[in-house]
Formats: structure tokens, sequence, C-alpha cells
């Protein structure tokens, strides 16, 4: 509890109130602990569990989020401080009580947790400029009149009082949309959903007429989008079982496994589209929203000012805008990216995973959660449909077998032609093989375009000397330096410090140093060696500053022909262009022998997606895979598209592995500056789990590389009953930190860890 003399000013409400407040305080010491305020009778009545307020702590004043109220049996009354302020915004009862269920799933503080739901700082912008109003009507003597005027909507199903109210209000000639939504007292979602069902139709009105943003609902160039395209028999299997499931009672998981340019997009607005029909919300998820500006397109287009947009692009004043329109439920279907899960819709029935087999769903930091988790968190108790959506689902969503929807073809163009180039057989110091430039080649004279993969950024992935072996080293990490020829620097990709290249080897003195493992920086030299000026793109976390940086290679991308796409995985996730003919993958092994149970699954979905790419259209597709090893059977799978094989061979491994799905993982690591300290942390740890855990469950210690000048190990706990091992790792944790923290030792534990680096 807070102690420090009370302010003069403040007056205690009658009773003595107090609230509990949890600061947002990036505090090593503050932990999950609860802390006392008194609330000023100013504030009282406006103060509620969820309140975010400002309270002094310390030094210093705090934003910080009302977990309780009432007088607390060790209250001080009279040592207490006061809270000072409340700001408009409140966290939902729902998303605080999700806050402590992913605390207690992951083993997080409740504070990093709030910080997930709690309403973003910011100062909100004004309102746009006016723009043409526009007017909507119900076209008379159409199949929308009359199913207007029989009162059902699309496929039979009846109207809502609210939208026949509204079908009721509109005059023949059309009325102003602002004008109408006062007249019959309705939000602008009644008049969405309407127009998704065909029963009005949006126009823009005569010139004089003006309107806000905010009550803009459609644009007249976004009225053709309103009319869905037909589906192949296998989407309308896959919507009629999903709606099936959406409409049950409880909580529902689907896996929706679909090869690349299935339509798996137009299944996932059909199922928002009665999600809006039924007045309840959806959250659309995407790996990476900077990334994905042809999935936000379609939905807005879809849907319209219905769409709320949550990323970490936008600016402070921007999210605020956003999270209110939201919270409001004036944009009941939110597209975003992993911390889009939380967003504030006030009645969410739907949640969608869009390639959900995407490792940025997990994330690396405190709370370390999982996006497919948190979602099943949020729908479970009052029900709805979660949707995970890939070509290359994970082998742990493969392993619900009774829950798996399938589509089988494409819903443009057909699936591309595979070729291996076996590096073994290929002479000369050349990234691309011959054979590899001569597709390329030929593609460029058809004026086409191509993608071509390469996952590993940088000019030169390690820096090595060819006489003594000696390979340049991070003196922070334990972990080699990567040679960056922009800035002719070698460069750690860990904690970003940079060394000059030294002309000779620091080692022996008598050889100069040799680069190899060549990345995206290097191959782009390369290939614009080999076109002309102004037609290669390149994509990967060196070149792209922000969100806006990567639209802008896209969209310039896609209007040049010929082009050439190159880079690191970006390069495979959601793009659709279709006069991409040609995928070149330039090296298939970079992920193959990573010290990770997951490396075979990751260069099969890698592999898969890049390969997608091509021939997503009327013109065929062609992939050209550079490998060391044809053989290996992720690869030769992925080529061949033997995924229900693969699927079934990586089950059988992880069974007998005792690995997910076969087994729930957690992943405890110490690190100190000092090593000896750190291992003894997790020596005494694994002796202290030792006696809970049977034989085989608990695997490790093993030491971990350097990073940032701390000494690290870890150990895995592998359990069939995760809850419990969840729980008796908790208790161990929760009686060790402080001890540890006070002797340097830092513990961190991750639940379904999907990295071990």
């Amino acid at each position: 509890m807070a102690r420090a003399s009370v302010k003069n000013d403040v007056r205690p409400v009658p009773h003595g109130q107090v609230a509990q407040l949890v600061p947002l305080l990036r505090l090593r010491h503050l932990g999950d602990r609860v802390f006392d305020y008194l609330v000023p009778s100013e504030l009282a009545e406006r103060l509620s569990i969820g309140s975010v307020v400002s309270a002094p702590f310390g030094s210093r004043t705090a934003r910080a989020v009302v977990v309780g109220l009432g007088r607390s049996e060790n209250s001080d009354i009279g040592a207490l401080r006061a809270v000072e302020a409340i700001e408009d915004d409140i966290v939902p009862a729902e998303l605080l009580s999700l806050a402590h269920e992913v605390a207690e799933r992951y083993l997080s503080s409740l504070e990093s947790c709030l910080r997930l739901v709690a309403p973003p700082r910011g100062r909100e912008r004004p309102a746009g400029r006016a723009r043409p109003r526009n007017t909507w009507v119900v076209p008379a003597g159409t199949p929308a009149g009359d199913a207007a005027a029989a009162g059902a909507g699309a496929g039979g199903r009846r109207l809502t009082a609210k939208q026949s109210a509204v079908l009721d209000a509109i005059p023949p000639e059309g009325a102003a949309i602002a004008a109408l939504l006062r007249e019959v007292g309705v939000g602008s979602g009644v008049l969405r959903t309407l127009a998704v069902k065909g029963l009005v139709e949006l126009r823009p009105s005569s010139a004089g007429e003006t309107t806000t943003a905010g009550e803009r609902l459609g644009r007249s160039d976004d009225r053709e989008s309103l009319q869905p395209p037909r589906l192949w028999p296998e989407q309308e299997e896959a919507v009629a079982e999903l709606l099936k499931a959406y409409d049950a009672p409880g909580f529902a998981e689907r896996v929706l496994w679909g090869v690349t340019g299935s339509g798996k997009t137009e299944i996932y607005l059909r199922l928002v589209a009665r999600a809006l029909e039924d007045g309840t919300g959806a959250i659309l998820l995407v790996p990476e929203i900077a990334l994905t500006p042809q999935m936000i397109g379609r939905v807005r287009a879809r849907f319209g000012d219905l769409v709320g947009v949550l990323h970490s692009g936008l600016s402070p004043g921007e999210r605020l805008r956003e999270y209110r329109r939201i919270a409001e439920g004036k944009a009941p279907v939110v597209v975003g990216a992993r911390s889009a899960v939380f967003a504030p819709v006030p009645d969410v029935r739907l949640i969608v995973i869009d390639e959900s087999h995407d490792a940025s769903y997990k994330q690396e930091e405190e709370p370390r959660y999982h996006v497919r988790a948190v979602a099943e968190m949020r729908l479970r108790p009052k029900g709805g449909l979660l949707i995970e959506g890939s070509a290359t689902p994970s082998v742990e969503s493969m392993a619900q077998t009774e829950t798996r929807l399938r589509l089988t073809r494409r819903a443009r163009g057909s699936p591309p032609t595979c070729e291996v180039v076996d590096m073994r057989r290929q002479g000369g110091g050349a990234l691309l093989a011959p054979r590899t430039r001569e597709a390329l080649a030929e593609t460029l004279r058809r004026s086409e375009q191509a993608i071509v993969l390469l996952n590993r950024r940088g000019y030169a992935g390690y820096v090595h000397c060819e006489l003594c072996g000696h390979v340049m080293m991070c003196a922070s990490c334990d972990l080699s330096l990567t040679y960056h020829g922009g800035v002719r620097r070698l460069v750690c990709h860990h904690c970003g410090r940079t060394y000059p290249q030294p002309s000779i080897c620091p080692s022996c003195g008598a050889a100069p140093l040799v680069r190899g493992a060549p990345g995206t920086e290097r191959l782009d030299r390369e290939l614009r060696m080999m076109v002309p000026e102004g037609r290669v793109f390149r994509l990967d976390s060196d070149v792209l500053t922000s969100g806006t940086r990567a639209r802008a290679v896209l969209a310039a991308f896609a209007e040049t022909r010929p082009a050439i796409l190159v880079g690191t995985q970006m390069v495979a996730k959601g793009h659709d262009f279709a006069d991409v003919t040609l995928v070149v993958v330039a090296d298939a092994d970079t992920g193959l022998y990573v010290p990770d149970f997951r490396a075979a699954e990751r260069t099969f979905q890698l592999l898969t997606q890049v390969a997608g790419r091509a021939g997503r259209a009327e013109k065929l597709g062609r992939v050209v895979v550079q490998t060391w090893n044809p053989d290996v059977p992720c690869i030769r799978m992925a080529l061949e598209r033997e995924e229900t094989a693969f699927y079934q061979q990586e089950l059988e491994l992880r069974q007998r592995l005792g690995y997910p799905p076969c087994a729930d993982l957690i992943r405890i690591m110490t690190s100190s500056r000092e090593s000896a300290r750190a291992q003894m942390g997790i020596q005494f740890l694994l002796e202290r789990l030792s006696a809970h855990f049977r034989p085989g469950e608990i695997r490790g210690a093993v030491r971990l590389p350097v990073l940032r000048g701390r000494a690290r190990w870890h150990l895995l706990v592998a359990s069939d009953d995760g809850r419990r091992a969840r729980a008796l790792v908790g208790q161990a944790l929760a009686q060790l930190r402080e001890p540890y923290r006070r002797k340097g030792v830092a513990l961190l534990v991750d639940v379904d860890p999907q990295s071990f680096m």
C-alpha cells in the first residue's frame, strides 16, 4: 500500500471510500501489487471499476486502472494519497476480466496485461473537412424492394425492428443519410447492413449538400463491391458450415484450410456480414498490418465506415480516435495485427485469424501471449466463432481434425508448376544459378512480374577467415556479425551494435576476411545488374522504416511492368498480384538447421506460402526453388503439394518426442551479467521443479548464447497437463523471482514458446 501524507485539499468521500489501483508502470519491484488510494468527493460519481486515472506514485504521477472499490482492511486512511484525475475512457468489464485471465494463463504481471486493454494515450484529432453527402434509396419494383416490403432479408432471414423502421422511413426519391438516421434514431451500422443485404443502395447526392467524415457511410465507387462475388461450390459449403457453427450456442472453433488463392477472404467477409446482420461485432486479424493493405481495402470496400483499424503504425491521436469509434459501436468490424484481439468491440461474436500459422501472432515480450488462446478466452464466456485461416495451418491446429474445413482449388488461376535447382551441381559463385537467371529473363521479356525470396537480410550473413576459420562475433552477444554494404559495417542483428570490417583477419593476421551466406542486399545488387533501372524493389526490415514505406514499395511494384520484388519472408505474406508469374526461392535451406523442433514445419510453410504468390490470375505461374538439400522431406513435400502426408509425418514425430500438440510447453530462462549466477539460478529451479514432474517432463538445463552481455540458461517443461504445470511453475516463480532479483538474476517465463533463442 502506498504511504504518504494526504494533501490538505483532499476530502475523502463518505464512508471512507478507497479505490484499489494497478499503476501502469514498468517497475521491476511492482509485480502484481494493488495500491489503495482515496477518492476525492468531486470524482466519486465518475469513478468506477475499469476507470483509468492519474495518481501520485512515489515521486511521479502514474497512469493506473481501478480494479476494486471499497475500504481495504489494512487501509490507513490518514496515510493514503488521493486519485488526482479521471480519464474519459474506461476499460470495459469484459476486457478487465480478460486481462486477469491472460495474466493467469501466461504467468505474467497483471500490470503488463492491463496495458493491452487500457485506452491508448493521445489527443484525438478533429474530424476531417466536410465531404459530399450521400443519399440512399430502395429502388421500386426490384427484388430488394419486394423483400423489404415483406420484412425479410437476404436468404429469408427476418429483418430486425430497427432495419424495418429504417426501410419504412425512406421516401421513394431517397433521403440524406445523416438526417434519416437522426429521424429514426439508429446508428450507421443498420444502414450499412441493409446495403450489404442489397436492400438499399448508396448514391452520391446532388451538389450543395455536405456531410462530415464521421457521417459518411460509403462512396459511389464502393457500390460494386457491395455485391459479393459468386462463390465456388467448395466456398459455399465452407460458408454454410461456418454459419452453422456461428449460429450454434456456445463457443466454436474452425480451421479453414485452403490452398493459396482459394478465396478464404471472401468467406471471412460473408461471416462478418452475418455478424453485422445480428448486430454483433467481428475482429479480423492479419499477421503484419503494413504488408496487407489489400485485406484492409477489401474489408473497407465491403463495409465502409463500419470498419476500424488498430495497429502500432497509427499515431497516438489516430489510435485514440479509432479506439473510441470501436468502443462506441461506430466501428463494429475491426481489422488489425496481434494487439487488435483486445479491441473494445462491445459485443464480439466472431474472430478471424488470417494466416494463423504466422509466428508474429505470438508476442515475444511480457505478457507473452498467443492470439489464438486469447481469442478463445474472449469468445468462450458468451459464445462465438473463432476461425483460423491458412494455406499451411500449424501442426497444433491440424491436430483438431474434427474442426477442419478444406478448400482444394483456387478461386482464380491454377496451381503453379514447380522446378528444383540442385545447387550442388551449379558452378561459379553467383547467388542465382544459370537456370534461375534464364527463368527471370524470360519473365521480364514477357513484361511480367517476379518475386524472389531470400530469408536472410544484409549483404553477407557472416564474415570469416578461410585460413584459420575465425568468424567475426559481436562483443556483447554470442552471435556472428552480418555485413551490410549500405553502411559498410558489421552489424549485430540482436543488439544493433556495429563494427568496422577489418581488412585482415584479427585472429591470425595472415589472410583477408571472406563474406559468406549472401543476403537480400547482395541479391538486390545482382538483380539490378540484370534488370533496367527502377524495376527492382526490395522488401525487408533494413529498408522498411514504417508501414507507410512498406505500402509505398508494394504500390510501386504493383504499377511497374516488368518488375522484380526481392525480400525476406515479408514477400510471402498475403500479396495478390495478377501479373506475378514467377516465384524464385534463392535458398530454401536457410531455416532447416536452426535448433527448433518447428524448423521443418516453418520451412514447409514458407515454401508453400511464397509459391502461392505465382499464377493467381489467368496467367500460368512457375516456381523455381534453389536448394542444397532437394531430398529433404519438408522441401520435397512442399513443392509436390503433399500437405496431408507432411502433417501426418510431423504429428507422428511430435508424438514420439513429446512436443506440441502432444504436450504443453513452458520455457523458463535465467539471465545475469555473471554466468555462474545464471547457471546456479537455473539449476536450483530445476531441482525444485523436478520433485513435482515425471522423468522426461523437464528438459535441460541448457546454456544459451550470451545476448547484450547477459549470460542465459533455460529449461523446458513439457507436460500433458498444462494447467497443473502452469500452477506449479507459477508458484515457484512467485517465491523465487524477488530473491533472484536481489542476486542479479532475472527470471523469464514463456508459456507456449515459439522461439528458443
